[in-house]
C-alpha cells in the first residue's frame, strides 16, 4: 500500500463532489487516485492544478492561458489577489513538487504526501469559488395595480416598452447562464476544442521517452518504444510527424525546456511524451498528447502490461492519437498500423536494440546493429524489418567505404528484397531499394518508382524524402529537388546531413549566400561533418573574398588529423600564389587527406582549367566505383568540361544523357 493511501482516501471522497459536473478535472483526478506510481501521481496532481489555473486565468484575468507557463499564471493571480494567499502558496508547493513527475529525476516518494495534500487544499477552495461564481438574480414581484378609475392611455403605450426593456437583459442574462452552464459541463469547451484541433496543422513530435528503469542499459528500450511510434504515425498521411534526429536533442538535457518553446523551436503543434519501465516481463509505459500552444493535455493513458502485448499497444497509441487528433485512417492504413511485423517478443527486443546501434550512424554502431538484426532472424527468420535494417547498416557502410562498396551493396539488395518477399508495403526497404538502385546501379527510374512508393506508403519517413532529393538533383531537376530536401528539413530540422545536401543543392543552383548559411548551420548541429567539405573555401572564392576562403582552408586542413601539419602553409602559398597556387596546393595535399578521392581532384583541376586531368581523374572516379560518382552530372565545377567528347562519353556510360537539362 504507498504511504500516500490516505491522502488518496481523502481525494476520493472529493472526487464524489465534482462527478459529472467539471468533466476534465473528474477524469485527470480518477487516473490519479487509480495510480500507484509516485512519478504517475506528481504528473496528474499537476494536471489538476494546471486544469484549476487555466480556468482561473480566464475567468480572473480575462484572457487565455496560450503558452504562459503555470508559475506564471499562479503569481499573476496572486499580484491581482484574485485568490487568496494560502491558496496560493498551496499552488506553487504543488507546481514545484509536482515538476518531478511530468520531468521524472531524482525524489524522496514521501514528497509524494505534501503534493496531495496540497491538492485537496486547493480542489476544496475550487468547488467553494465554482459554487460562489453561479450567477443568479433574486426574484421580482410587481405589486399589482389596484387603483380604481381611469386609466391614463399613455401608460397603456409605455409599459410594453418598459417591459420589453427589462426583458432583453433578462433573455441575456438566461443566455449567459445557459453558456456558462455548457462550459461548466464542458460541452461547449469540447466542441470548441475539436473544432481547434481540425483547424491546426496536425504536425507532431514525439519527444524521447524518458527510461524510469532500474537499469540505465535498458536505454534502448525506451528509444526504441519512441522510434516505433514515430514510424507507426508516419504511415498516417494526414499528419507531419518530425524524425527522430531532431527530437532526439532533447533527451537528457540539464534544463529542461517547456512544452511551448519546444513546439516553437521544432514547429508543431502537437508533443507526445511519456516513459517506460521495464523489469523482466513486465513493463509499464506511460504516454500523454499535449497541444504546444497552452500546454493542454489532450489525451494521456498508462499502460502496465507484459512485455508479449508491446505489439497491441504501439497499435492502440497510434490509433488514439489519430482519434484524438480527428484524423481519418483509411482501411490501408489502419491495417498497417496493426500489423505485427513479428510475433516473436524476443525478435523484437533484439530488432529494437539493432535499431538503437543503427542510429547512431558511427562504424561501430553500424557493426554492432548488423550483430543485433542477425540474432533477431535467428529469433524469427521471416522478420521483415531486421532484414531491411541489415540492408540500411549495409548501404551506410559501404557509402562511407567501411566496407567496399560492390560487395556491401550486393548485401544491402539482397537483404532489401528478402524483406519485401515477405512485406512489399514495408517503406524502409523500398527506401533503401530505391538508393542500391540510384547509386549503385544507375538504373534511375526504376529508383525513383521505389522511392516514390516509399514516400506513399510512408509520407514522414524523412530518409526516404532525402534519397529522392539526392536523385532528383543527380538528374539535374533542381526545382523538384529543392522541394523534397525542404519538406525533409521540415520533417527533421536538426537533421545535420540533411543540411549539407541542402548546401550542395543550393551551391549546384548557383546561390552562394544560402549554400553558405546551410553550410554553417550543418556544422553548428555536427562539426565533424566539415571534415574534408570545401565547399565554403569554393563558395568564398567564387565570391572573390581571398582572406575568408583562406581562412576557412586552414580550418578545413586542421581538422583532418592527416593534414593538420601543413595548415600553416596556407597563408604563405596564397601569398606567394594566390587562388590557384592554394589549388594545386590542395592537389598536391589530396593525397594525404584521410579521405583520398579522384571526384575531389577532378574538381580541383576543373577549377584550375586543366581539363585532361580533370577528366583522367573523373574516369578513374567511374573506374573504382566512387560514391560521390554521379554527381558529375550535377555539379557547376565541370560546367566547363560539358562540351568535352570525353566527359560526354562518361555522362552517356551513366545513364545520364537524357537528364542534361538544369530546371
Amino acid at each position: 500500500m504507498p504511504i500516500w493511501s490516505a491522502e488518496i482516501k481523502e481525494l476520493e471522497i472529493l472526487s464524489s463532489s465534482i462527478k459529472g459536473i467539471f468533466h476534465e478535472l473528474e477524469k485527470d483526478l480518477e487516473h490519479l487516485i487509480k495510480a500507484d506510481d509516485k512519478n504517475v501521481v506528481l504528473l496528474y496532481s499537476r494536471r489538476c492544478l494546471e486544469i484549476m489555473v487555466t480556468d482561473l486565468c480566464e475567468s480572473e484575468l480575462k484572457r487565455p492561458r496560450k503558452t504562459e507557463p503555470l508559475k506564471g499564471i499562479i503569481d499573476k493571480l496572486h499580484r491581482e489577489e484574485k485568490v487568496q494567499s494560502h491558496i496560493i502558496t498551496s499552488m506553487d508547493h504543488l507546481n514545484s513538487l509536482a515538476t518531478y513527475g511530468a520531468h521524472p529525476k531524482e525524489f524522496d516518494p514521501e514528497q509524494v504526501k505534501p503534493v496531495l495534500f496540497n491538492l485537496t487544499t486547493i480542489i476544496k477552495w475550487y468547488l467553494k469559488y465554482k459554487n460562489t461564481k453561479t450567477i443568479s438574480e433574486p426574484k421580482t414581484v410587481t405589486p399589482k395595480d389596484k387603483t380604481d378609475g381611469p386609466v391614463d392611455s399613455t401608460v397603456h403605450i409605455q409599459k410594453p416598452k418598459k417591459r420589453l426593456i427589462l426583458l432583453v437583459p433578462g433573455i441575456a442574462l438566461v443566455v449567459v447562464i445557459v453558456v456558462v452552464a455548457l462550459f461548466i459541463f464542458n460541452i461547449i469547451g469540447k466542441r470548441k476544442q475539436a473544432e481547434d484541433l481540425t483547424k491546426l496543422e496536425k504536425s507532431i513530435a514525439v519527444l524521447p521517452f524518458e527510461n524510469l528503469s532500474s537499469d540505465k542499459e535498458q536505454a534502448w528500450f525506451s528509444d526504441g518504444i519512441t522510434d516505433v511510434i514515430i514510424s507507426q504515425l508516419s504511415k498516417i498521411s494526414d499528419l507531419r510527424v518530425l524524425g527522430r534526429t531532431s527530437t532526439l536533442k532533447y533527451k537528457e538535457i540539464e534544463e529542461k525546456k517547456s512544452i511551448s518553446k519546444i513546439g516553437d523551436e521544432l514547429g508543431v503543434n502537437f508533443i507526445i511524451e511519456g516513459t517506460v519501465q521495464r523489469q523482466e516481463n513486465k513493463m509499464r509505459i506511460t504516454v500523454q498528447l499535449i497541444r504546444t500552444l497552452n500546454e493542454g493535455h489532450i489525451w494521456s493513458d498508462i499502460y502496465d502490461r507484459e512485455w508479449k502485448d508491446i505489439f497491441d499497444i504501439q497499435s492502440d497509441i497510434a490509433q488514439r492519437i489519430a482519434g484524438e487528433l480527428k484524423t481519418a485512417l483509411t482501411p490501408e492504413v489502419k491495417e498497417q498500423i496493426e500489423k505485427s511485423q513479428t510475433k516473436n517478443p524476443e525478435a523484437y527486443n533484439l530488432y529494437l536494440q539493432g535499431r538503437f546501434f543503427w542510429s547512431k550512424r558511427t562504424e561501430e554502431g553500424l557493426k554492432k546493429s548488423v550483430e543485433y538484426f542477425e540474432k533477431a532472424l535467428a529469433a524469427d527468420p521471416d522478420y521483415a524489418l531486421a532484414y531491411a535494417g541489415l540492408a540500411d547498416a549495409y548501404f551506410i557502410q559501404a557509402w562511407w567505404k567501411w566496407i567496399p562498396w560492390v560487395e556491401g551493396n550486393a548485401r544491402a539488395k539482397e537483404f532489401a528484397l528478402r524483406a519485401l518477399d515477405i512485406d512489399k508495403n514495408l517503406a524502409e526497404a523500398h527506401t533503401v531499394l530505391g538508393a542500391l538502385l540510384h547509386w549503385n546501379e544507375w538504373d534511375f527510374e526504376e529508383a525513383r518508382k521505389e522511392l516514390l512508393l516509399a514516400i506513399e506508403l510512408n509520407p514522414n519517413y524523412t530518409i526516404a524524402h532525402q534519397y529522392y532529393a539526392e536523385l532528383l538533383d543527380i538528374l539535374r531537376q533542381n526545382d523538384e529537388a529543392r522541394l523534397q530536401i525542404n519538406y525533409a528539413l521540415k520533417l527533421d530540422p536538426f537533421y545535420p546531413m540533411l543540411h549539407s545536401l541542402s548546401s550542395m543543392y543550393y551551391y549546384n543552383e548557383g546561390k552562394l549566400k544560402e549554400s553558405l548559411d546551410e553550410y554553417l548551420v550543418m556544422v553548428e548541429l555536427a562539426p565533424h561533418l566539415a571534415i574534408d567539405n570545401w565547399r565554403p573555401f569554393y563558395i568564398y572564392m567564387k565570391q572573390g573574398e581571398d582572406i575568408k576562403a583562406v581562412e576557412e582552408l586552414q580550418k578545413i586542413i586542421l581538422l583532418d588529423t592527416l593534414t593538420a601539419k601543413y595548415a600553416n602553409n596556407v597563408k604563405e602559398v596564397y601569398n606567394k600564389s594566390g587562388i590557384n597556387g592554394l589549388l594545386n596546393f590542395l592537389i598536391d595535399l589530396q593525397p594525404e587527406s584521410s579521405t583520398p578521392s579522384h571526384y575531389i581532384l577532378a574538381q580541383l583541376y576543373a577549377l584550375l582549367g586543366k581539363k585532361e586531368e580533370a577528366l583522367d581523374c573523373l574516369e578513374k572516379t567511374l573506374e573504382e566505383n566512387e560514391p560521390h560518382s554521379l554527381r558529375i552530372n550535377s555539379n557547376p565545377d565541370f560546367d566547363n568540361l560539358r562540351s568535352e567528347p570525353r566527359f560526354i562519353a562518361l555522362i552517356k556510360k551513366m545513364g545520364l544523357s537524357d537528364y542534361g537539362n538544369r530546371d
